[in-house]
């Protein structure tokens, strides 16, 4: 389930960058794709909280027992600050900063998640 939902994360991350990287520029961002890096990202904490109450199953040996479920957090912090850019987009208002914020703290996740698939 962990390496599942490694590969779900990777995926929304990648489509996250392509996302980010069209908004700083001046393309428009392409209809239903900001929904699906949402719904790939929602699926892979699911799988992510799944597997991380599961446990590892092995012994902690560098330190990063708790990675797995520190990453699973800050990627739910991560999906509610992409949700309320959602609804500020709806409104009509900006979210510069909201991207920038949900950008930084969606990459502390996949970062920690890194380190709890490869250091077991």
């Amino acid at each position: 389930m962990l390496t599942f939902a490694f590969w779900l994360i990777t995926l929304a991350a990648a489509i996250g960058l392509f996302l980010a990287v069209r908004a700083l520029g001046a393309g428009a961002l392409p209809a239903g794709l900001p929904a699906l890096h949402g719904v790939v990202a929602v699926a892979g904490l699911g799988a992510l909280a799944l597997a991380a109450a599961a446990g590892r199953g092995s012994p902690d040996r560098y330190g990063t027992a708790s990675f797995g479920p520190a990453a699973a957090i800050l990627g739910a912090l991560a999906a509610v600050i992409g949700l309320k850019m959602l609804v500020r987009r709806r409104s009509g208002r900006g979210v510069g900063f909201l991207i920038g914020v949900h950008a930084t703290v969606a990459m502390i996740a996949y970062s920690l998640l890194l380190a709890y698939v490869w250091l077991a």
